[in-house]
């Protein structure tokens, strides 16, 4: 009686042992098969935007994957902009109607918080006006803000005296020069 009881357990055993693997193997192949549908809802042709690169869309937000499959810029954007276009190795950015930079590797180098951004080497060589609400200010080409956006106005360099801008807040007038500081410098 032992033995058939022991034969019955070590069967029940096995049995329970080979549910736990199907159940596994059942639910390795369901993840198999989700991840190997398709995600996106469109997917443009490589090298328009950037060599070996071709745009994504998932729900109207874009991105990137490159020529192996491998998203390079997750889908997040509103728009991006060509490369090149404003600055060497860059693409506008744009989400939730505000602007910013990518650049050639998918990295953002200027987040996008600022309204508009003008052309580089427009004012200044290397730097790029920018505007948040009535604001403006400038980035360098590093992406970094050299003059934060606090002025209602700013004029041409060298339009007044050399390597000066006349800026303007609050109907009061006064100038930056080229490394973004405030004539006269306070001390």
């Amino acid at each position: 009686m032992y033995e058939i009881l022991s034969v019955v357990i070590a069967e029940n055993l096995n049995i329970r042992k080979m549910k736990k693997i199907m159940l596994l193997i059942l639910v390795v192949l369901d993840f198999v098969i989700l991840s190997a549908q398709p995600k996106y809802d469109s997917i443009g042709q490589f090298d328009v935007c950037k060599t070996n690169w071709a745009m994504i869309k998932i729900d109207s937000k874009l991105g990137f994957i490159n020529n192996k499959g491998k998203e390079v810029v997750k889908p997040i954007y509103d728009s991006i902009g060509q490369f090149d276009v404003c600055k060497t190795n860059w693409a506008m950015i744009k989400i939730d109607n505000k602007l910013g930079f990518i650049n050639n590797k998918g990295k953002k180098v200027v987040k996008p918080v600022y309204d508009s951004i003008g052309q580089f080497d427009v004012c200044k060589t290397n730097w790029a006006m920018i505007k948040i609400g009535d604001k403006l200010g400038f980035i360098n080409n590093k992406g970094r803000e050299v003059v934060k956006p606090v002025y209602d106005s700013i004029g041409q360099f060298d339009e007044c005296k050399t390597n000066w801008a006349m800026i303007k807040i609050d109907d009061k007038l006064g100038f930056i020069n080229t490394k973004g500081y405030f004539i006269p410098k306070n001390n």
